[in-house]
């Protein structure tokens, strides 16, 4: 976020300002997360998806999440069917890591905590290897590195589960019923390539920081909470236009 849009980041982080407006998207895919947590973790899906869906404002965010949410089914029948395959030592549902500095474990809000994330699925096999799966409700997007996606969840995992030998990085794509996988992903690579593109990711994020809330406008705008309290937003979003008549002479 502090390299995509500074302003945004100052607006949620050090500013610490209430979003003004909770964009739908953003609302539906938290839904969406929200009712595959419960299904993972046991409540039947029709009473998962029905406790979820009276929470959304009105009836096209519900008719929005019966679409996306016809994914679910498929997304448990393969991890029932892949738990069968395999033996699985752990799952971890919504789980939270963070760790300091020197990359030791530390609790997920305690004040020395220097880099953390939740992970949405994890499963550590009786193999010493780890699958960490993404739930994506947004449209996916051909060509994009899915280990930029899930690399930071990687450096965490290696650092909680010290014992894991190989690790598996996947997108769920909800609305496309798709798993995407990475190539797997040795301890040696998360130490001589993945640490060291994060640390350089959040060395570049305190400079564009501490530059100043600066904007930086993009399609991204159209779904920013912050929207109406940032001048540069309203100007993206907003273009005059101009038009002309036509000289009929």
């Amino acid at each position: 976020m502090a390299l995509r849009c500074p302003r945004l980041f100052h607006f949620r982080y050090v500013d610490k300002l209430k979003e003004p407006e909770v964009m739908p998207e953003t609302r539906l895919g938290k839904a969406i997360h929200k009712a595959l947590e419960l299904v993972l973790q046991g409540t039947p899906i029709p009473e998962a998806t029905a406790k979820v869906r009276a929470e959304l404002p009105n009836e096209i965010e519900q008719l929005r999440f019966d679409t996306l949410g016809t994914g679910i089914e498929p997304f448990t029948t393969r991890i029932a069917a892949f738990r069968r395959r395999r033996r699985i030592a752990r799952q971890l549902v919504e789980y939270s890591l963070a760790v300091r500095e020197d990359l030791s474990v530390t609790q997920f809000y305690s004040g020395d905590a220097y880099f953390r994330g939740v992970i949405d699925l994890g499963y550590i096999f009786s193999d010493d290897s780890i699958a960490l799966v993404d739930h994506k409700t947004g449209a996916r997007i051909p060509g994009t590195s899915i280990t930029d996606q899930l690399e930071g969840y990687a450096v965490l995992a290696a650092a909680a589960f010290r014992h894991v030998r190989q690790f598996w990085l996947g997108i769920h794509w909800v609305a496309e019923r798709a798993v995407e996988w990475s190539a797997p992903v040795k301890p040696e690579m998360v130490v001589d390539e993945l640490v060291p593109d994060l640390l350089d990711n959040i060395e570049a994020a305190a400079l564009a920081v501490d530059d100043g809330p600066r904007p930086n406008p993009g399609t991204y705008c159209d779904r920013c909470s912050y929207r109406e309290l940032c001048p540069a937003s309203r100007e993206h979003r907003y273009e005059p236009v101009e038009y002309y008549e036509d000289d009929d002479d």
